[in-house]
């Protein structure tokens, strides 16, 4: 029997406290931990299906996934203008606490995977000694001459000036699908994307999304060089469209890139098999130790 996933509380350096969900492996493991990191304006939840059909495939893989700052059950720092390197120190905190020892594969989606970049320019020498392998998927390191959704910026700049405590970015399915999804997509998928969506507060909608807003991380994508990375795009995808992945995979030498027919933003929902195909490669790719 699978045994059932338990919640912690991880402190980051800025005072959040994060919310992680450990899934146990079956028996002893002997492999990698995977870690992974949710986008913007949504939650651990979005990594689910994911998770189910690794726990399915390899139920030797320990799994820790974990709500972004604000996000989920996660609260905020003390600071008030938040950066992406605190996404960083708030990941580098999570493995810490959680897997103190031994390798992990980081599969990061949209902002998660800035997350992980992040990372990369803040501790180089975490991500070479301990990364086995890296998914990055939907993402993106810089996004120059982004338009993004039409009325974008403005509805940024009112969610910015409402109360803390006020919900933001109210959306509809319809909308969700539009925005986030390809083709056909699944309606359970829409209703859950919305659902975390909607329930996201406001002023962490507004403080991240300007955070991303003036993304460059690719100072610190050296550290990739020297370990499996897998880039996934959604071939609709309307936010990190695909001449950003394409631009990424550019950047660090050896990277895998993937287009995906069909699929938008929301690639862990839409193409989850594929996902956690690709992560099942990171996951036997060579130790951290034996790398050259």
């Amino acid at each position: 029997m699978i045994p059932q996933p338990h919640r912690l509380t991880v402190e980051a350096p800025d005072g959040a406290r994060i919310a992680v969900v450990e899934h146990p492996p079956v028996a002893d493991r002997s492999g990698p931990t995977l870690v992974l990191a949710h986008g913007w304006c949504l939650t651990l939840s979005a990594w689910d299906r994911v998770v189910a059909e690794l726990r399915r495939r390899r139920p030797d893989l320990r799994i820790i996934s974990y709500d972004q700052p604000g996000h989920g059950q996660s609260t905020m720092g003390r600071e008030r203008c938040v950066d992406l390197v605190d996404l960083g120190a708030t990941l580098r905190a999570v493995i810490k606490q959680t897997t103190p020892e031994g390798d992990v594969v980081l599969a990061g989606h949209s902002m998660g995977g800035m997350t992980i970049m992040a990372l990369a320019e803040l501790d180089p020498d975490l991500m070479r000694e301990r990364v086995r392998g890296v998914g990055l998927v939907g993402t993106a390191a810089h996004l120059p001459g982004r338009r993004g959704i039409p009325g974008e910026r403005i509805a940024m700049g009112v969610l910015s000036r409402l109360p803390a405590g006020v919900r933001g970015l109210p959306t509809t399915p319809r909308l969700t699908a539009a925005n986030l999804f390809g083709d056909d997509p699944d309606p359970e998928a829409v209703r859950a994307t919305a659902h975390m969506t909607s329930r996201t507060r406001a002023n962490v909608v507004a403080a991240w999304y300007h955070a991303i807003v003036g993304l460059d991380l690719r100072s610190g994508l050296t550290p990739f060089a020297s370990i499996p990375t897998e880039i996934v795009t959604g071939a609709r995808d309307r936010l990190t469209p695909v001449s950003a992945g394409r631009r990424l995979a550019a950047a660090i030498p050896g990277a895998t890139f993937r287009l995906v027919p069909g699929v938008g933003h929301m690639i862990t929902y839409e193409a989850s098999g594929l996902l956690a195909s690709r992560i099942e490669s990171l996951l036997d790719a060579e130790p951290a130790g034996q790398r050259a």
